[in-house]
């Protein structure tokens, strides 16, 4: 099946009072059409950075793009003209961000920027856009639509506010839905609905979804294909299935182990030792070998690019974990 996006070799970088941060390192990645991709990690592992060079919307400065490839639909995003890549944002990509306070403008109606994002991509009329407008809130499970769209943001539940970033992102019908941490903010509850809300939508709409989140709980109730990131690197990718039952990364197994699960009642919660590396002064070798049970001499001198290790699975890995032991 041809990919719907391809990110290859993508390498952003931040420029800041302490040095450069290198955020993303040679990223690699595809998207296919209709499907739901995972990307997980831990806090400042790059994931967001990955998806606003997706959208070209990093600030420069002090944000840069330092090289890469982004081809959506066989174009290379990160060549063509601003005036192009605003016909993409919105329109055939969409993006919903963590929190929908700070993402919607707080002087404007909810039913007014949703309008707005109809009107700018669809150039259709202020009634026909309104009605859209109205159509997309009962998509989304809205009760009270036109209540809903004579709102203020602040008016409304977080629940709902994420509701109307949904209605936002899907009003032009995009192939691909960037999500964002979609869920980080609500309550264990709302998280259900809006990730039970998103499954839906990606059936009945037939988009691919970029599933971001630092969950794994999310990644297995929703996604077929797993990337996990590491310190602005890619170490694993491989289907859901996979990467659960036969993880071949020692950061994915050790994420894998920190999730509390009833069995555990009464025992320690396992965790990863250590902390992330500096993102100004990266040592050589595997970015993970300081907290590393695995590693060995040539993890702490010699780099390692992602290398197949089963159908479909890949990982920045020299060893089998599966195979090896931490004593070893």
């Amino acid at each position: 099946m041809q990919n719907l996006i391809e990110i290859k070799h993508l390498s952003c970088s931040f420029h800041t009072e302490d040095g450069l941060a290198r955020a993303v390192d040679d990223v690699s990645f595809a998207i296919r059409p209709g499907e739901t991709l995972g990307v997980v990690g831990e806090s400042g592992c790059g994931k967001t950075v990955t998806a606003l060079a997706i959208m070209r919307l990093i600030q420069d400065p002090p944000g840069k793009i330092d090289r890469g490839e982004i081809f959506f639909k066989d174009r290379d995003l990160l060549t063509i003209s601003e005036r192009d890549m605003r016909r993409v944002r919105g329109n055939e990509i969409s993006m919903i961000f963590q929190e929908p306070m700070t993402s919607l403008n707080p002087v404007f109606t909810c039913g007014y920027q949703i309008k707005e994002a109809v009107t700018l991509h669809q150039k259709v009329g202020k009634r026909e856009a309104m009605e859209k407008t109205l159509e997309m809130l009962r998509l989304v499970g809205i009760p009270d639509p036109e209540m809903c769209a004579k709102a203020y943001p602040h008016q409304l539940s977080g629940g709902m506010r994420q509701r109307v970033m949904i209605a936002m992102a899907l009003s032009c019908h995009p192939s691909l839905l960037i999500a964002d941490e979609p869920t980080t903010a609500l309550d264990v509850t709302i998280q259900a609905q809006i990730l039970e809300l998103l499954q839906s939508l990606q059936e009945r709409l037939g988009m691919a979804v970029m599933m971001i989140t630092h969950d794994l709980g999310v990644i297995a109730e929703t996604c077929k294909r797993v990337v996990v990131m590491y310190a602005g690197q890619v170490v694993e990718t491989a289907d859901v299935s996979d990467l659960f039952y036969d993880p071949r990364h020692p950061y994915t197994l050790g994420l894998e182990e920190s999730i509390p699960r009833p069995s555990h009642k009464g025992s320690k919660l396992k965790v990863i030792a250590g902390r992330v590396p500096d993102p100004y002064n990266y040592a050589s070798g595997c970015r993970f070998s300081a907290r590393c049970p695995y590693a060995e001499k040539r993890c702490f001198e010699e780099s390692i690019e992602m290398r197949e290790t089963g159908p479909g699975h890949h990982a920045r890995c020299w060893k089998d974990v599966t195979q090896a032991s931490p004593s070893e």
